[in-house]
């Protein structure tokens, strides 16, 4: 998500008295990234495990292991979000003839 530049500007004005220079900061911030930070595809867990072609229990077993990234939404059932991105590295990881299961 973009942050509005009223924002930006707000912050900056309530920082001068202080020295900082928060225009400057959040300038340098954004030059430093290098894609934006919601820029991936995130799929729920119903669909995740249709894509990977596993339960939603594995997929949530993965999740716990850390093995791939997920974030809460912030709708007030707090829905688990699955980072496509990294299932298809996981998956990736995964394709080895010589491995039985999971």
């Amino acid at each position: 998500m973009e942050t509005p530049m009223t924002v930006i500007n707000s912050i900056t004005t309530l920082l001068q008295p202080y020295g900082i220079d928060f225009g400057e900061m959040w300038r340098s911030y954004q030059s430093k990234r290098t894609e934006p930070v919601d820029s991936d595809e995130w799929l729920s867990l119903k669909e995740a495990a249709a894509f990977a072609k596993v339960s939603v229990w594995t997929i949530r077993r993965w999740c716990r292991k850390g093995v791939v990234s997920k974030k809460t939404s912030r709708a007030r059932c707090g829905r688990i979000l699955i980072s496509k991105v990294s299932l298809e590295k996981f998956i990736d990881g995964l394709i080895d003839p010589n491995q039985k299961a999971i």
